[in-house]
């Protein structure tokens, strides 16, 4: 038997996936595991956000309420934990009890061990039952794209789903796999995409060359890894060469057992490459691996942890991928690559900013397919024609809608937020703002656009904590020409020592640090969030940027009559206008008329009604 090819696996930053993944997720479903620990329903937190998507989703779909239903049943039906989910609290999520009998007042769910027991297993066969037409659909999609000699494209696989949903007769279901694709989308930007690209455009032209095949899903394919992930999951698409851009050596504590163990199991790192700052000990461990012939190709151009460097010298993922393996591949230097490398620059530096790079942060922050994305971009490298393809795509309109949708959504973010003014600088100061949770079907707020709203509300402001309670906090430099705070080395002191990212940008897991009160921040809501604001600033005390002031500057919520009530008391007036309206103008809903025709049902109306004359007469 001849030995399988080798797959070339492209790392994309972040959480994402194609059709075909989305397909594999609803069928997964259908096995998911949860348990009971501490009060609340848990599940691995790579499901979890999938499943919280999902269980927010407005039921305007059949499937994602018939999915719904199944999620629900898993939970009734969750087991106590076992002692390593019990005990391994960062791997999984919580979900509520209270929060599900809210939600899902319809479905029915009983306080009764046994009672919960027997509606468990009736939601689980209604769901099934109600998913039927579509597994089928999906399992079929899986089979015909495994046996397929087509590159798996996300318009070819778009296509052929179409073709067997109308020859089954179970109805479009592009829009629940591009629903499934678009909840997953997290994490990312336009420099870890355009260096995967840059990889896949290298790549293709060296197999064009060598007169050898170069489709997605065949030859080549992008994976998906975020921060402080194991690098081990992608040991499922062995035997594979592994290229890694921009992505910060310090974000993966166990990267370089991490590189032994996947090069064991046949999955070989080829190229490494990245621009954030790093450490000496991290640095010489990987250089090591390569004298070992453990990984093939490293490159770090950013500064040594702590230190800042000159604008000339800065290089984004993009500009390194370029520089080292795209000019140097005969035929790849093409005008759309050129274009690409200086869009991808001036995102990730915020300098210099082209309209196509703003066009693809925006796509990319507003949960765009990745992979699609990729793939259209990698297609528009011979003939720089990007933006014309966006157009046909339906894509270059989205951002302006997006910001309409919002707008709205934005300002909530004022609710909840904090000024920390530094003592020994006076002039700097920062927005902690806790992150905005959009109610079911409203539209997401993305960090980019977080920033952005706060740079616009704060144009004094020089940096923003974007916090997500205490599980994550993303860190942004507002103002570039302030360098009091170096972001990639604080956060690490506020989380744990494997956070980090850029000196103006970074991201930490404050709940990992282990100062972190967890008895009074367990969670971090409003209520709390001024307490979490004041241990923030001890965290910056420490790292010897003492807090003068940290002082709520929180606007209040519109008040319950302005929501609410003013809406009703113009319904009411309405209501009752019409009313009069119709008493004028409609004889049958004159008094008297509604009178008569109710008596037959009310026999105490005669009793009540006035006598007529002749009645009177004889009284008298």
């Amino acid at each position: 038997m001849a030995d399988k090819p080798r797959l070339k696996l492209i790392v994309i930053h972040g959480w994402g996936g194609s059709y075909l993944e989305a397909a594999r997720r609803v069928t997964d479903l259908l096995e998911v595991e949860a348990w009971w620990h501490d009060g609340a329903f848990r599940v691995p937190r790579r499901q979890a956000g999938l499943l919280r998507h999902l269980l927010n989703e407005p039921a305007d779909d059949r499937y994602i309420t018939a999915l719904r239903k199944l999620i629900v049943s898993r939970f009734l039906q969750a087991p106590a934990a076992p002692a390593k989910v019990a005990g391994n609290e960062a791997a999984y999520s919580r979900f509520a009890e209270e929060r599900l009998r809210r939600d899902f007042p319809t479905f029915g769910l009983p306080l009764g061990p046994a009672a919960r027991w027997e509606r468990a297993r009736q939601l689980q066969a209604d769901a099934e039952r109600e998913l039927a037409p579509a597994i089928e659909v999906l399992q079929q999609l899986l089979t015909t794209a495994e046996e397929s000699d087509e590159a798996l494209t996300e318009a070819f696989v778009r296509d052929t789903l179409q073709t067997l949903a109308d020859t089954a007769g179970a109805g479009d279901l592009v829009p629940l796999l591009e629903n499934l694709r678009e909840m997953h989308e997290t994490g990312g930007d336009l420099d870890t995409v355009a260096s995967a690209v840059f990889y896949a455009h290298a790549l293709a032209v060296q197999a064009h060359a060598a007169g050898e095949p170069f489709r997605y899903g065949h030859e080549y394919r992008f994976v998906f890894v975020n921060y402080h992930e194991s690098l081990l999951g992608l040991t499922e698409w062995a035997p594979a060469d592994l290229y890694i851009a921009d992505l910060p050596i310090g974000a993966f504590p166990e990267l370089e057992a991490d590189i032994r163990d996947l090069h064991a199991k046949q999955v070989h790192p080829v190229r490494f490459e990245d621009h954030h700052p790093w450490t000496r000990d991290r640095k010489q461990a990987l250089e090591k691996l390569v004298e070992q012939g453990q990984l093939g190709f490293l490159a770090l151009s950013g500064p040594e942890q702590g230190l800042e460097q000159a604008e000339e010298e800065l290089r984004c993922g993009a500009d390194m991928v370029y520089e080292n393996f795209v000019q140097p591949t005969t035929d790849a230097d093409t005008p759309g690559a050129r274009t690409l490398r200086t869009a991808a620059h001036g995102e990730d530096f915020v300098r210099n900013r082209t309209p196509l790079g703003i066009l693809l942060t925006d796509l990319i922050k507003g949960g765009i397919c990745k992979v699609e994305l990729g793939q259209l971009l990698l297609a528009a490298m011979a003939d720089d024609d990007a933006q014309e393809r966006l157009q046909e795509r339906g894509w270059a309109d989205l951002p302006q809608q997006w910001q309409e949708d919002i707008t709205a959504t934005a300002e909530t973010l004022r609710e909840n937020t904090y000024q920390l003014t530094l003592a020994d600088k006076p002039r700097t100061t920062i927005i902690s703002a806790m992150a905005v949770h959009p109610d079911p079907g409203k539209p997401k707020l993305p960090v980019g656009k977080a920033v952005e709203f706060v740079a616009e509300q704060f144009p004094d402001a020089q940096y923003i904590f974007y916090c997500w309670g205490g599980s994550l906090m993303v860190a942004r430099r507002l103002d570039h020409a302030d360098t009091t705070l170096n972001l990639g080395q604080l956060m690490p002191a506020i989380g744990h020592p494997s956070d980090g990212g850029h000196a103006g940008a970074a991201v930490c897991r404050p709940e990992a640090n282990p100062h972190y009160p967890r008895r009074l921040l367990r969670r971090v809501t409003a209520a709390n969030f001024g307490r979490f604001n004041r241990y923030l600033s001890d965290r910056l005390a420490e790292q010897g940027h003492p807090v003068a002031q940290v002082k709520n500057i929180s606007v209040p919520p519109p008040s319950l009559w302005s929501r609410g009530t003013k809406r009703l008391a113009i319904i009411l007036v309405g209501a009752i206008l019409l009313g009069w309206a119709l008493m004028w103008w409609v004889p049958s809903h004159q008094l008297d008329r509604v009178r008569d025709s109710n008596r037959d049902f009310f026999p105490q109306l005669e009793d009540e009604a006035e006598p007529e004359p002749d009645e009177r007469e004889t009284i008298l």
